[in-house]
């Protein structure tokens, strides 16, 4: 793959993979790393005949969280689950803009990781019901019912905080 076609595929799903990866570790420097590492892959091994180019990063993406998730599951130990606040500007925060949008993805970055992967897919992600339920490895008929029930729990979530 040449440089300009990778860095045109970064420029146009940056964003994306970002707010994908953070929604699956809610963590900023592994949702970095992630994203680091899945455009890194699509350097090595995209080709210019790859079909859905999009889906195939998020599919990366998923998979190299759920590695490091295994591998962060092996090595656990009490003293590195601490986390340590830090003061400087939060880079999520430069791409929210919108203060009720930044409202809505704190409510969506509370729901349980199903419910969080499917609603960052569909709304910030841009997929279809068939491209998500190909992505997540769901039926579309699952991957739509999935759909309904994160809809409605936020939508309760919001309406019991008085955000809307």
């Amino acid at each position: 793959m040449l440089n300009d076609q990778l860095e045109q595929i970064y420029s146009k799903y940056y964003r994306e993979v970002f707010l994908y990866a953070f929604s699956l570790c809610q963590n900023q420097q592994q949702a970095d790393d992630l994203t680091s590492e899945t455009f890194f892959k699509a350097l090595l091994s995209l080709d210019e005949g790859t079909p859905y180019i999009k889906y195939w990063l998020f599919r990366v993406c998923k998979n190299l969280y759920l590695d490091s998730a295994r591998k962060k599951q092996k090595y656990a130990t009490p003293d590195s689950l601490a986390t340590i606040p830090s003061n400087k500007a939060d880079p999520l925060d430069q791409i929210i803009e919108n203060e009720q949008n930044k409202l809505i993805y704190t409510q969506i970055m509370k729901l349980r990781p199903s419910y969080r992967e499917i609603i960052i897919l569909f709304y910030y992600g841009g997929l279809s019901l068939k491209e998500i339920a190909s992505t997540t490895g769901l039926t579309e008929g699952a991957a739509k019912v999935l759909l309904h029930r994160a809809r409605k729990k936020l939508k309760a979530i919001l309406e019991d905080k008085n955000e809307f």
